[in-house]
């Protein structure tokens, strides 16, 4: 099953696993702080959030580093990873994870795989199906009368 990762793109959530163990994240935002995409997309680009103070303090307790593969900010893109929506705009370090660019993206498909599969899914209603008739007839003539 294919599910659209950070940047939008479909990725194998399933298919694709890390070979370092993730910790578990909160893939599902809180009721109270619905957001859509567009307003995701302006708030991490604006300045608010490229100087927050939490935003800020995880890059410096993770050492500019990636928390998974340890990748620096010379060898990777460093972003910082909502592990929950909980404070959404007004976060705190410890809902913030420091993650390269590849790794955001893994983080991302799994915890939208895992949000998925806990998603209700309802059986469809039984509708008993005859089986098909054959396309092609190969009994001789005298057989089918």
């Amino acid at each position: 099953m294919k599910f659209p990762d950070a940047a939008g793109q479909p990725c194998d959530a399933i298919g694709r696993s890390l070979a370092i163990a993730v910790p578990t994240f909160s893939p599902t935002p809180f009721p109270s702080v619905r957001r859509d995409s567009a307003d995701h997309e302006r708030y991490i680009s604006s300045a608010a959030w490229q100087t927050s103070p939490a935003r800020l303090a995880e890059l410096r307790a993770a050492g500019h580093r990636c928390r998974l593969c340890f990748a620096s900010s010379e060898e990777a893109r460093l972003e910082v990873h909502h592990r929950t929506y909980r404070n959404w705009r007004s976060e705190r370090a410890e809902d913030l994870t420091t993650l390269c660019h590849d790794c955001h993206l893994h983080v991302t498909c799994m915890e939208r795989a895992r949000q998925y599969e806990r998603s209700p899914v309802l059986p469809p209603s039984y509708v008993p199906v005859s089986p098909t008739p054959p396309l092609f007839d190969y009994r001789i003539p005298l057989e089918i009368v």
